[in-house]
């Protein structure tokens, strides 16, 4: 069984539905938690309550992560507190505000901050957290991706390339904090339940289609879940993935199997 005691995760994102997940598994998997959320108060709050609740130690604060002096702020407040801090867990996703939509008729005012949620924050969060693991000689970088990185895909043009950048930011920076015993890895959900594809079926009988093609197309027949996603990042934190780096990991059914 996995065991976390005794270290310390930063989990920005952790008021989303795989941020909610992956938090609640680090806690019940005895690692104390600073939760970072941007929006949904109130979600965060449930984690937080739940962590208190199975005797973690935790904190609770409200982030910009697309703002590098906000975020050192964080990480060193948290470093105050805690002591250290051993894992990344970022959860941070981008918000679509036209869902999804052909690149041509996308309005150029979003990407921008697709970008800066996708790819930045994830740099930004690297940055205020790596001295510290390179003083130790310990770590784990991780941030929640989407196979989209890898292979594109349709209707999110942008937040595809946000995702392909966070995938290569992951690989080049574990070739340099490798010999530190840092690592850095990415997991990239499939298709899995959530608001994006709740957004998709809404979207008419079009986007209905495209989510029951996507669940055909995946051989285990089956959408993924927050807690398929939150199992991997809770192997990859763990000492027994320690020889794991720079790779963008898929958990999509078979999906996608490179």
């Amino acid at each position: 069984m996995i065991d976390l005691t005794g270290s310390v995760a930063l989990i920005p994102g952790a008021s989303g539905g795989m941020g909610r997940e992956v938090a609640r598994m680090f806690a019940e998997h005895g690692c104390d938690v600073a939760l970072g959320f941007h929006s949904r108060a109130e979600e965060a709050k449930q984690v937080f309550d739940y962590a208190k609740q199975i005797g973690r130690r935790v904190s609770l604060t409200q982030v910009d992560t697309t703002n590098l002096a906000a975020v050192t702020q964080w990480a060193n407040g948290v470093t105050a507190e805690f002591g250290r801090i051993d894992i990344l867990a970022s959860c941070v996703g981008a918000h679509l505000p036209e869902g999804f939509g052909l690149f041509v008729q996308q309005d150029p005012a979003t990407w921008q901050g697709i970008i800066e949620a996708q790819m930045m924050s994830f740099i930004y969060l690297s940055r205020a957290v790596l001295p510290q693991m390179i003083e130790r000689k310990s770590g784990r970088l991780l941030s929640i991706g989407s196979d989209s990185g890898k292979v594109g895909e349709s209707g999110v043009a942008v937040a595809t390339a946000g995702h392909g950048g966070l995938i290569a930011f992951a690989k080049a920076i574990s070739r340099e904090v490798g010999r530190h015993n840092v690592t850095a890895n990415i997991v990239c959900p499939g298709p899995t339940e959530g608001p994006t594809l709740d957004k998709l079926r809404n979207q008419g009988t079009t986007g209905s289609r495209m989510v029951e093609e996507l669940t055909k197309r995946v051989p285990m027949k089956r959408l993924g879940s927050s807690r398929d996603i939150a199992s991997a990042m809770l192997f990859l934190a763990s000492k027994e993935a320690g020889y794991i780096t720079g790779q963008a990991l898929s958990v999509s059914g078979g999906l996608v199997m490179n």
